[in-house]
């Protein structure tokens, strides 16, 4: 497996923020990403899940100012 740069990984990073934002809207490219997870490291994946969870309380907060 080849390394990413920090580039990289901060891009891919702000795409799955853009995509967990408005599920609704992205499902099918989540569903894409979650495949794709499933091939990566324990350890980035373990990684990804707690951001994800932020991310996921975040949303949820923004949906309860609304």
């Amino acid at each position: 497996m080849r390394k990413f740069s920090s580039v990289e990984i901060e891009s891919q990073y702000n795409l799955i923020k853009m995509l967990l934002a408005v599920p609704e809207k992205y499902r099918d490219a989540i569903n894409v990403i979650k495949k794709d997870i499933a091939y990566m490291p324990i350890e980035l994946k373990k990684n990804l899940r707690k951001k994800k969870l932020s991310y996921e309380l975040i949303a949820d907060r923004v949906k309860h100012n609304r």
